[in-house]
């Protein structure tokens, strides 16, 4: 089978590309060339950026069983790999966001057919727009909504993962959204590249969409407490309300309310229905300590954090009397 990634290098496609190789794919990667070090010998890159008007020249003359497009994120964006891929593939698989889908008070959990509704994220707007244009094309298509998926980026919530390990090293207390106790799931890259793989020239999966997670949730203070064990440091978490924290930083209005300060868990009937009964095989704990041990590489090779976001994470703590 032919495979087309475009991206191919980031936190959930690296993995994708390996699980397709180690299946015997002929794999074909179309990037710009950062971080293609890390894939497997057996991948052939072709060059290109997306940003150009016509970036699939280079592509004009090969036809792919399946193309995973991992980098789209406006409508405009399809409607031209639309154009371009419709005689050129048998599978169009677009990867949206779970964070598109509406959020419910009660925590019941997320199939396929919950609504594509949240008004606080513009990117998961957009993802869902672009989900209406591949439904409305004649293309053969499958969608996929990965949810917070990780491999080599510790999770974390008002800040990224490399800043919450220089905190935690530097004995710094780490904020948590409103008590830490929503429910969040945490789905590791390689757990969803074995099933993602499995949809590929899966009659199954034609013109259908899935999302692909852990059936595991965890509490957010359950989670940085981990991760704080995964580095050898005892986390020390200072809950503050979302919104105080929204009117520090207006930018965390759509990843607090409209994603991880709400309980997440999914139901992954379907995709098991798809796939031979899969499950997720890295447990949080396994997955944490992998990203922890990527983590002080990056820490000992002289990652800071942008200053001035740290101080205004100080800053937040005082305010709040937690200094």
């Amino acid at each position: 089978m032919k495979v087309l990634y475009i991206g191919g290098t980031g936190e959930i496609s690296t993995s994708c590309v390996s699980a397709s190789v180690d299946c015997g794919h002929e794999v074909t990667v179309f990037n710009r060339g950062n971080g293609n070090e890390q894939l497997p010998s057996e991948v052939t890159h072709v060059a290109g950026d997306l940003s150009e008007p016509a970036p699939y020249v280079p592509l004009a003359n090969q036809r792919f069983d399946v193309v995973c497009q991992f980098l789209a994120f406006t409508p405009e964006a399809i409607e031209r790999d639309i154009e371009f891929f419709s005689d050129r593939c048998g599978q169009y698989i677009f990867i949206s966001s779970a964070s598109a889908y509406q959020k419910n008070s009660a925590g019941n959990r997320i199939t396929e057919s919950t609504p594509l509704d949240n008004p606080y994220m513009a990117y998961s707007r957009a993802k869902a727009a672009c989900e209406r244009v591949v439904q409305d094309a004649s293309i053969t298509s499958t969608i996929v909504r990965p949810s917070h998926t990780y491999r080599a980026r510790l999770p974390s919530t008002v800040i990224d993962g490399n800043h919450l390990a220089w905190r935690l090293t530097q004995g710094k207390p780490v904020i948590v959204h409103d008590n830490g106790e929503s429910l969040w799931t945490l789905t590791h890259a390689e757990d969803f590249a074995r099933a993602f793989v499995q949809l590929h020239g899966n009659e199954a999966a034609l013109n259908e969409d899935f999302h692909i997670t852990s059936d595991e949730a965890y509490s957010w203070n359950d989670i940085l407490t981990r991760v704080a064990a995964a580095l050898g440091y005892e986390a020390a978490l200072r809950c503050i309300d979302s919104n105080k924290l929204i009117s520090y930083v207006p930018a965390l209005e759509g990843p607090l309310l409209g994603d991880k300060a709400n309980t997440l868990v999914f139901d992954n009937s379907k995709i098991r229905s798809v796939t031979g009964g899969w499950q997720c095989r890295i447990g949080l704990d396994e997955g944490i300590a992998r990203a922890a041990d990527l983590a002080r590489e990056r820490l000992a090779a002289g990652y800071l954090p942008d200053q001035q976001q740290d101080e205004l994470i100080d800053r937040i703590l005082k305010e709040t009397d937690y200094a």
